[in-house]
């Protein structure tokens, strides 16, 4: 008998999806992932052979603050807010802190 341990640890990226019957969710995916080396949101439709994404902190259809379990194929396109390549985080180290969308980067630089 094997034991996995699941991990509660998260680093979210916003997001905006964009489904297949034209309704846009807006809300959060956690970019970190035991299992498979995931540091973009792209890496989620990449290399994650699971067909479901968590997106929490998701607005939908007038409603926030909900948690949503969405089939990857219903998904038309994802754009992220914060889609900038991250160090590998270490098992002992914390996930990084949120951080200003790319946009606000950029404007203050």
């Amino acid at each position: 008998m094997s034991v996995k341990v699941i991990s509660r640890r998260i680093d979210a990226c916003k997001v905006t999806n964009k489904m297949v019957d034209g309704s846009l969710v807006q809300g959060k995916v956690n970019v970190y992932h035991d299992e498979e080396v995931v540091q973009r949101v792209s890496d989620i439709f990449t290399k994650l052979t699971d067909p479901f994404i968590v997106v929490f902190d998701a607005t939908a259809e007038g409603r926030s603050g909900r948690v949503l379990i969405m089939n990857k194929r219903n998904i038309a396109w994802v754009s992220p807010e914060d889609d900038v390549p991250r160090p590998a985080a270490q098992p002992d180290e914390k996930p990084a802190e949120p951080r200003g969308s790319l946009m606000d980067r950029l404007r203050s630089s």
